[in-house]
């Protein structure tokens, strides 16, 4: 029954929340000078072209009229027309967005396959040279923000490699392993600070597992080191980081926005950065609501996967970090 009651007040506080977001969205984006008729006639239409658009287009209903139309468009998909593409909204997210989504998940698979190992040769052995050296470098890894990176690591990669090369984009249409490859690099810059992120949490819950009665009375009965490491430590490890990981997947989300200006990707950066300077409201709006709603799904997610694997969890009704 506690496990009905948490699941379903995550659904209800998600729900809420969304609603909450598209709510300010919309009414942040109707308040903003100009509007999506001015835009689209431009700035030599008359004032009485402007109106008339305004009243083909419903502009000139209240508020909350437009809102509950708008908010059912956006949770079936149908957020309208670009004011400057002429588009339908949800075709060109859906169009850019394997871009965007591609960076963010090899950028996530380096975060784990690099924080992990150097979360357990430092936990395993606080305060030795290992433990200072992999320290050092998350600090200065962390330092580094992904836009300064991305500068540095196109002048020393460009034409190093081809499949590499920076700025040179391929569609995943005409080929993968080239979509991919052509990823990698700009998924390196993003992935480097969220490694250092990932690491300093890991390897604190490292430590502090380390240190519990269960891993004391694990080697009393005689357990290897690594046997107690890959089977309690580790896994206790990734319960309490579960959230932190949600976390950086949402950082590494932002950071691959700004990235795509670096490396001209057509991903969802470059998109929402061309809809800001033609004030394109309707796609403005559509991008941000939607960006909200893949991070309020992703916290989602991590408090129901930490419930699951965590029945502490559910009783306490929120999850560590």
């Amino acid at each position: 029954m506690e496990q009905v009651k948490f699941f379903v007040k995550r659904i209800v506080e998600l729900i809420l929340t969304l609603l909450l977001v598209s709510f300010f969205t919309f009414a942040a984006f109707s308040v903003i000078p100009g509007d999506t008729a001015s835009v689209m006639l431009g700035p030599n239409a008359s004032a009485a072209q402007v109106e008339a658009l305004r009243e083909e287009l419903g502009l000139n209903r209240p508020l909350p009229v437009r809102y509950l139309e708008w908010v059912t468009g956006a949770f079936t998909g149908d957020l309208g027309n670009s004011a400057a593409y002429g588009q339908p909204v949800g075709k060109l997210i859906a169009e850019r967005l394997p871009v965007t989504l591609g960076m963010s998940l090899i950028a996530l698979l380096m975060v784990l396959i690099v924080s992990y190992p150097m979360a357990v040769v430092s936990g395993r052995r606080p305060g030795k040279a290992a433990d200072h050296v992999l320290s050092v470098f998350g600090h200065i890894l962390f330092a580094l923000p992904p836009f300064v990176l991305s500068m540095l690591i196109i002048t020393l990669a460009a034409g190093l490699f081809g499949i590499l090369a920076a700025g040179r984009y391929v569609k995943p249409s005409s080929d993968l392993l080239g979509f991919i490859g052509c990823l990698i690099l700009p998924s390196f810059c993003i992935a480097l600070p969220k490694i250092a992120m990932t690491f300093k949490f890991l390897r604190a819950s490292v430590i502090e597992e380390n240190a519990s009665d269960y891993v004391r009375t694990a080697k009393s009965h005689g357990l290897s080191d690594a046997s107690i490491m890959m089977r309690h430590v580790l896994p206790n490890s990734t319960v309490s980081t579960i959230t932190v990981i949600s976390l950086v997947l949402s950082d590494i989300l932002g950071g691959s926005l700004i990235v795509e200006q670096v490396f001209n990707l057509p991903g969802l950066g470059r998109l929402l950065l061309s809809a800001i300077q033609r004030r394109d409201f309707p796609l403005m709006s559509g991008m941000v609501f939607y960006l909200a709603l893949i991070t309020v799904i992703l916290y989602f997610a991590a408090d129901i996967i930490s419930a699951i694997v965590d029945p502490r969890m559910r009783n306490n009704g929120e999850v560590r970090v």
